[in-house]
């Protein structure tokens, strides 16, 4: 048996007959089966309720972040291979 090292990283739904979405650029390569881990998205949640409720400690102040354009930009090129906005709207409603 032979092991491919590729990996990919992705947010999927499980749909409703069971089965899982996954994105269109991986399910049109070669391999057809996948060994998946699951990891909750719901994760996330905890974290904020945590936050809130102070048992995380709060160190700084969401209007305290300076976004650069330019290198928001980049990571959009590439992480979408575009930076128009409807296609990544598309792509991560998909």
């Amino acid at each position: 048996m032979s092991t491919i090292t590729k990996t990919y990283k992705f947010i999927g739904k499980i749909l409703i007959d069971g089965h899982l979405s996954i994105p269109d650029e991986v399910a049109k390569g070669a391999i057809k089966e996948f060994e998946v881990i699951l990891t909750p998205v719901d994760d996330i949640k905890k974290t904020v309720h945590l936050y809130l409720d102070g048992r995380i400690e709060k160190r700084g102040r969401l209007r305290d972040l300076v976004l650069d354009s330019a290198e928001i930009e980049k990571a959009a090129k590439k992480a979408f291979g575009t930076t128009d906005i409807d296609i990544i709207m598309e792509a991560v409603r998909k």
